[in-house]
């Protein structure tokens, strides 16, 4: 008979006397979204949360190539593409949480003036339209997606809902936020809002909000700008707080030229890109999607880099060019996320819009794991079942099940789960299974095994402060 810590299989696992699956969690509508960001004091303004139930971010997405469905895809926390080309500047819609931080923000009235520089597809434009505005003009540079813009708006009848509720809107190209004419003119806005990150705080242009005008801009480097919230003050100034920050892509060069007056030359418009690229090699906008559906986050700087660090650590990605294996692998890592931030319901529907788009061991593991947190032991069983029939060599399920059965006291049972994981062929935490089977042997006195298998868990966890303190404890018996 082998020893406790002997190599073995799984013969002495009975996969079939685990409960099979009875719940699939796939994304929720987006008005479900809204609700639960009401229910976690997220979104606060009652305007705002009207604005959102009556528009759809679903609305404005790039249509998903034929024959590949997500149900509810507009619903997720990725950020999205609008436009064809995805990874140009403010091709990607952003998700509801940066979408509800904005538009608070922008703290719209009835019968405002808005200037919107870098629209980022039409949704945010329909939110300020249905917030109360009673002009909006729009900044979009390329001529291009400017064109698509004014078609998309009157192809889904916005242009309709604007005359019902008396606003004024128009597409401009860079020009018309030149702002020494801007200035010469006199011209105000009691709304501005630039969506691209600017490499300073465009003054001049903030200058010409109204006396009680409010303005929100991004500012900072690509990928780590700060959101920041502009007021006049009373001495003709302006008041400037910073906010929080937003992983935002760069502002089209142009149109930072054109606002802020500066001869800056730095930086390639996207037609510029374009030509450079080539739009014969171009995919498909969602292959192009990439790494940027992850990053366009607003939030404080510690959450930004945790997700960096989450990104990186997971180490599951992949080159494939098809879109179900990219869409699904960018699911995941996002419901890694949701699940690190405590998300673990919308971390669970990520997860499982993953498994349902391309079945993989790792997504139903986590699937399972996130049922077990909540504390649905017999459905986080038979997701780890079901990733272990998905693929048997993913060491994590195997311990997973091992920890649930530890739990409930169930020594010897649990163990040879723990012994099954050890033995696959990949782990996402391959010092778990033997951490368990440290603890294991403890809760049967054998404290020399325990010794032994809590130094196998150390060389996987070398920073675990418990497992460490075991080890001392643990040693200190043996002496």
């Amino acid at each position: 008979m082998a020893s406790n810590w002997d190599e073995s299989d799984e013969s002495d696992c009975d996969l079939m006397s685990l409960p099979k699956c009875s719940e699939e969690p796939l994304l929720p509508s987006e008005g479900v979204v809204i609700e639960r960001m009401v229910e976690n004091g997220i979104l606060i303004d009652v305007q705002v949360q009207h604005a959102m139930m009556a528009s759809s971010r679903d609305l404005a997405l790039w249509p998903l190539p034929k024959g590949l469905g997500i149900p509810c895809l507009a619903s997720s926390a990725l950020t999205l593409p609008w436009w064809k080309y995805a990874d140009e500047r403010g091709a990607l819609l952003p998700s509801h949480y940066e979408t509800v931080q904005i538009m608070q923000l922008m703290q719209m009235e009835k019968n405002v003036k808005v200037l919107l520089v870098g629209p980022r597809g039409n949704w945010w434009t329909e939110l300020i339209l249905r917030l109360g505005a009673s002009e909006i003009h729009i900044i979009e540079a390329d001529e291009e997606r400017r064109e698509f813009l004014q078609e998309n708006w009157k192809e889904r009848g916005l242009d309709i809902v604007a005359l019902n509720l008396d606003c004024h809107v128009e597409f401009h190209g860079v020009e018309r936020v030149k702002i020494s004419e801007i200035e010469a003119g006199g011209e105000s806005w009691d709304r501005i809002l630039v969506t691209g990150a600017c490499q300073e705080l465009p003054r001049r242009l903030l200058r010409r909000l109204s006396h009680r005008g409010v303005g929100v801009v991004s500012v900072g480097p690509e990928g780590a700008s700060m959101i920041r919230a502009v007021t006049p003050d009373e001495e003709g100034g302006l008041h400037v707080e910073s906010v929080t920050m937003w992983a935002a892509d760069e502002l089209d060069p142009r149109t930072f030229r054109s606002i802020s007056g500066t001869p800056s030359n730095g930086g390639l418009s996207d037609l510029q890109l374009r030509a450079e690229i080539g739009e014969g090699c171009r995919e498909n906008s969602w292959i192009g999607l990439g790494d940027h559906s992850l990053r366009d986050r607003a939030g404080p700087v510690r959450l930004l880099e945790a997700m960096d660090q989450l990104w990186v650590s997971m180490g599951i990605g992949t080159d494939s060019n098809d879109l179900d294996v990219v869409m699904a692998d960018r699911l995941f890592r996002m419901g890694n996320v949701m699940q690190n931030i405590g998300m673990f319901d919308y971390a669970a529907e990520h997860f499982g819009a993953s498994f349902n788009l391309r079945p993989s061991a790792e997504s139903a593991t986590m699937i399972g794991w996130t049922f077990g947190i909540r504390g649905d032991e017999e459905e986080a069983m038979a997701w780890c079942r079901r990733a272990i029939e998905c693929d048997s060599q993913l060491g994590d399920p195997w311990n997973d099940i091992g920890a649930l059965l530890l739990a409930n006291r169930k020594v010897e049972e649990a163990m040879s789960w723990f012994r099954a994981a050890i033995n696959t062929e990949r782990s996402l935490s391959p010092g778990h299974p033997w951490s368990n089977m440290a603890r294991a042997h403890l809760m049967q006195r054998n404290t020399r095994a325990a010794f032994f298998a809590a130094q196998q868990a150390i060389v996987h966890m070398p920073d675990d402060v418990e497992l460490l303190m075991l080890l001392e404890e643990l040693g200190s018996d043996l002496c």
